[in-house]
């Protein structure tokens, strides 16, 4: 698409202006009304360029834009969980695609044991923060789903980062603030709604549209021939 770099700078200043000032002015369902207006916007323009060859990232901003839709209903226990399920689903589409392309990808010793000590320290953090929520877990699934969410985001991280390390294009760096651009968003909507610090709900949409800003663009640009292989394209 011609000038699509124009139009999402564009789209994207329009919906954080608008999501700050609904935020600000109006009550949380108006809120998420306007998140899903700007998820549809973009999963619009994201299906424009979408590539047949690349379905998991199709599916994951699909299942992105629906667990949108079930945040209106969010403060129903199973429709809690669901949403949590489909966001989980959608990371690990998004963990599905691009792992092909790391795959191949040697690790030493050192880089190893970071790997292991990154993820050790995230998942007693994930359990720090289980505690700090307390009783506002519904039960034992909703904490159960929210590891498993937590762990998704890890692994989703460390292959971004592991996808922008080898190739260091532009491809791989949308692709790198899509993935951080929906981890921080993700985590200021922990602390604004479970921990009521409500300042983060700023910060919650503002990285949420980063994310789909640079995930409709990364599904846009062309992958070099090496990733293309890996991929099993050819």
């Amino acid at each position: 698409m011609k000038n699509l770099k124009i139009l999402l700078v564009v789209i994207g200043a329009i919906l954080l202006i608008s999501n700050f000032y609904v935020i600000h002015e109006f009550g949380l369902l108006e809120s998420r009304w306007l998140r899903i207006l700007g998820t549809s916007i973009l999963f619009s323009i994201f299906l424009i360029g979408a590539k047949r060859k690349e379905p998991f990232l199709i599916i994951g901003f699909i299942l992105l834009l629906v667990s949108d839709f079930l945040l209106l209903k969010y403060e129903i226990p199973w429709v809690k969980k669901l949403t949590f399920t489909l966001v989980i689903l959608a990371y690990l589409s998004l963990i599905k695609h691009i792992r092909p392309y790391v795959r191949s990808l040697e690790a030493n010793l050192l880089q190893k044991g970071l790997f292991v000590g990154v993820l050790g320290i995230n998942i007693v953090m994930l359990y720090l923060l289980i505690d700090m929520v307390g009783s506002k877990w519904d039960d034992s699934w909703h904490t159960f789903l929210f590891y498993l969410y937590g762990m998704s985001m890890i692994v989703m991280v460390i292959l971004g980062f592991s996808y922008s390390n080898r190739y260091s294009d532009k491809s791989s760096f949308y692709f790198l603030w899509a993935v951080l651009g929906f981890v921080i968003s993700d985590i200021s909507s922990f602390m604004a709604y479970y921990l009521n610090v409500e300042e983060f709900y700023y910060p919650d949409r503002i990285f949420y549209i980063i994310g789909l800003l640079c995930l409709v663009k990364f599904s846009q640009m062309g992958k070099n021939k090496e990733m293309v292989k890996s991929y099993g394209f050819l």
